[in-house]
C-alpha cells in the first residue's frame, strides 16, 4: 500500500517559501494549480501502477516530475529537490543535502539524467551516512507502511 503522498497546496506553499528564503519570481506558469495537481497525478499513478514501492523510485518521481513540468514561474528545481527530500524524511530517510545535489537537479530539469538515476543515488548517499547493522538486510528500500 502506498504511504502518502505530498499534497498540491503543500508543494505550492514548499515552493512560496523557499521564493520568499532565496529569492525569484513567485506564482504557478501558465497551467495554475492544475498543473501541479496534473505533475503529482502522474506520479501516484506511476507509483500504483507500476506497483512502485520504493521510497527513493517515488523521490526521484517528485524530482523529475517538479522539475521538468515547469510549474512554477521559478524555483522548480529548488521546489523538487525540497519535495523529494520531504518525502523521504517523512518516511523516516534523512539524506543530508550535499552539494552535488544542485548540480544534479539542473542535469533532472534538462532530462540528462532520469529521476531513477537520482533515486540510485539519494539511496547510495543515505547508505553512506547510514550505515545498516552489520547483519540486517533491510536496505529501508521499500515502504513501510507501519512506520
Amino acid at each position: 500500500m502506498l504511504v502518502p503522498l505530498l499534497e498540491p497546496e503543500f508543494v505550492i506553499a514548499v515552493h512560496d517559501e523557499i521564493i520568499t528564503e532565496t529569492g525569484g519570481l513567485r506564482g504557478l506558469a501558465g497551467g495554475g494549480l492544475g498543473a501541479v495537481e496534473a505533475a503529482l497525478y502522474r506520479i501516484e499513478m506511476h507509483a500504483q501502477y507500476a506497483a512502485l514501492d520504493d521510497v527513493f523510485g517515488i523521490a526521484g518521481l517528485y524530482a523529475e516530475a517538479i522539475a521538468r513540468g515547469h510549474i512554477f514561474n521559478d524555483g522548480n528545481k529548488r521546489t523538487a529537490l525540497t519535495c523529494a527530500l520531504t518525502y523521504l524524511y517523512r518516511q523516516g530517510i534523512q539524506v543530508p543535502r550535499i552539494d552535488a545535489l544542485e548540480d544534479i537537479m539542473v542535469g533532472i530539469a534538462s532530462g540528462e539524467i532520469t529521476g531513477e538515476m537520482f533515486a540510485d543515488f539519494l539511496n547510495a548517499v543515505w547508505q553512506k551516512h547510514n550505515q545498516p547493522l552489520a547483519n540486517s538486510k533491510n536496505d529501508n528500500r521499500t515502504i513501510n507502511n507501519d512506520r
